[in-house]
């Protein structure tokens, strides 16, 4: 079916199909299509992802694995985001190390994760940071080499 009254003869097939492709766009350019989480560990509700990245060492006390670090940003208070991550699980898991310490700038609470044969595990970080007025939270997922 073509429209012949003018200079611009567009088919409806045409008219469709940008359509869908500028949807599709627009979606993907909002987030829609976005991952929220690092593997099993979800990301705090609203908070923005301000940086990535995967890499390969030991860390934190773990053996050498491959890593991969997300960094979230929220406005959110403190205890809610680190109450969010306390009640984090993963099936069959065990967290490992638990603590929160005070720091002159803020509050720092760190969690650990490990499966049964300590292969695969998970390191989450939350920090107040008083002088920005924000909350960090670092997401690292590790797997043992």
């Amino acid at each position: 079916m073509r429209r012949r009254d003018g200079p611009f003869a567009v088919s409806l097939w045409a008219v469709v199909l940008w359509t869908v492709v500028l949807w599709t766009v627009v979606l993907w350019t909002t987030g829609c299509s976005r991952a929220r989480a690092l593997g099993d560990v979800k990301y705090y509700p609203g908070a923005t992802v301000v940086g990535s990245t995967s890499f390969v060492g030991e860390m934190l006390g773990f053996p050498r694995a491959s890593w991969e670090q997300v960094e979230l940003r929220t406005q959110a208070p403190y205890e809610q985001v680190r109450d969010f991550y306390r009640a984090a699980t993963v099936p069959g898991w065990a967290s490992t190390f638990e603590g929160e310490a005070a720091k002159s700038a803020g509050r720092l609470f760190t969690r650990f994760l490990a499966d049964g044969s300590r292969k695969r595990f998970y390191a989450i970080t939350v920090e107040e940071r008083q002088i920005h007025g924000d909350v960090s939270v670092l997401l690292r997922r590790g797997l043992a080499r």
